[in-house]
């Protein structure tokens, strides 16, 4: 069964919605058996590379959440700078900008993400790239 074609506006959604359920879960503001929840947005073969350069696969994400839990209170995160890209058939990419500002301080990133659709039209995180950028 095919996917349905990925809108722009279901992609920046996305964006913005995990990023909202990630601030969430630094300030402790979902329960720990939320975590299945977050972590059903990425697909199984899920890879990034942070900010400090090193990557990162689905199991070593799910470790790093699980301890995390509640670990940064007060943090804030702001995407903005959304953009589009398509790729092919039922995976797009999305270039955006996210700020951090918790206690200790602010960072800035800049970030290319491909997400990739299920069958049902529900956007996985595939892959995701972040640059730490002055700001």
């Amino acid at each position: 069964m095919n996917s349905p074609p990925i809108s722009a506006l279901a992609a920046f959604d996305e964006v913005r919605a995990l990023h909202e359920l990630i601030e969430d879960w630094f300030n402790a503001r979902l329960p720990v058996d939320a975590l299945d929840t977050l972590l059903a947005r990425f697909t199984d073969d899920f890879s990034m590379v942070g900010i400090g350069g090193v990557r990162l696969d689905k199991p070593a994400l799910a470790r790093f959440f699980a301890a995390m839990h509640g670990g940064r209170p007060g943090l804030r995160i702001a995407v903005d700078d959304v953009a589009f890209l398509a790729v092919a058939g039922n995976v797009c990419g999305v270039r955006y900008r996210e700020d951090q500002a918790d206690a200790q301080g602010r960072t800035r990133r800049e970030a290319l993400a491909l997400l990739r659709a299920d069958a049902d039209g529900a956007l996985r995180w595939q892959a995701l790239h972040e640059t730490s950028v002055g700001g």
